[in-house]
């Protein structure tokens, strides 16, 4: 059982003037600097201004030697094709009304530059691979996971390990809810719905040349049909085209894929569950059918979601 290396990116995207989700580049450090203590070999890919600040994190730590920062000055070069097709269809005022929902809690539906930079993360992590010959298992962890806190995993000293597990020689994906395979890719970026947990993914170093080339071509066939959206719906789409080189894992909070694979220790608030509301769906089929006439099973999706929601 071997050490886990872990690769994670940041870049600003301006999130600091979205409403009611304000969120600077020292807050990200901030969340950052909660996990960092993980005695893990870590590599980050960031914006220059950034660079010295996490090194001095790690270093803080006793952990500069166990840790590469890569400077990259403009993140729409990594992808460049695909920036500027995904550009064209945000700006297509057909995709910016195909959503039932558009607020900021949900940038996929309106902001360009968080789907393309999460759109990425296969790519990074492919290309530590690539840069570094990495071996045995390379974990995707986001540079803001569990959010300083606040998603569940309450001290940040139980960072301080070495975090390593037996993982199958599969891509391991967490899922928020079971995966409907018959749900059309279309009908789940209409309702701004999630299947996979986008902010840990974790596969053997050979796998990740995979997963970043059917991340691409996924990528790509949403462009082809007007759509783009982020790293949740693209690692489904992934899984719908190669299943057999996923394995999922169904979770109830944010951190369980650390916490049950390799972190038992840690220490948790489980009132930071996440909540599964089918009834949320139940209540979206139904107005559905109901605007298309198909007035007999719009009854039964709403009987469901009154079901559902009644039972919590």
């Amino acid at each position: 059982m071997s050490e886990i290396t872990i690769v994670s990116a940041y870049f600003d995207i301006g999130r600091k003037n979205w409403k009611g989700l304000k969120r600077d580049n020292n807050k990200y450090l901030e969340y950052f600097k909660f996990w960092a203590r993980i005695n893990n070999n870590i590599i980050v890919y960031t914006i220059p201004e950034l660079v010295d600040d996490v090194l001095l994190i790690r270093k803080n730590f006793g952990l500069l030697n166990k840790t590469k920062v890569i400077a990259i000055t403009d993140v729409t070069k990594c992808e460049k094709e695909i920036y500027i097709r995904m550009k064209k269809v945000a700006e297509n005022k057909i995709f910016q009304t195909f959503h039932f929902h558009k607020e900021i809690k949900h940038p996929e539906s309106w902001s360009l530059d968080y789907n393309y930079i999460t759109s990425l993360k296969s790519y990074f992590v492919y290309k530590a691979v690539s840069d570094f010959n990495l071996e045995g298992i390379v974990a995707w962890l986001d540079f803001g996971f569990n959010h300083g806190g606040n998603l569940g995993l309450v001290d940040k000293n139980d960072f301080n390990f070495t975090w390593n597990y037996n993982f199958s020689n599969k891509i391991h994906l967490f899922a928020y809810q079971k995966i409907n395979i018959n749900r059309p890719i279309f009908d789940i970026i209409r309702n701004l719905d999630t299947y996979i947990m986008g902010g840990i993914m974790i596969a053997p170093a050979n796998l990740w040349q995979d997963f970043y080339h059917l991340s691409k071509q996924s990528i790509l066939s949403l462009i082809r049909c007007g759509f783009c959206d982020d790293d949740q719906t693209i690692a489904l789409m992934c899984y719908y085209e190669k299943p057999e080189l996923f394995e999922i894992h169904n979770v109830d909070y944010w951190f369980d894929g650390i916490k049950k694979f390799g972190g038992e220790h840690f220490k948790t608030d489980t009132a930071k569950k996440i909540i599964n509301k089918p009834y949320k769906y139940y209540r979206y089929r139904a107005r559905i059918l109901l605007g298309d006439g198909h007035y007999t099973l719009a009854w039964k999706f709403l009987k469901k979601y009154l079901i559902t929601k009644i039972k919590g």
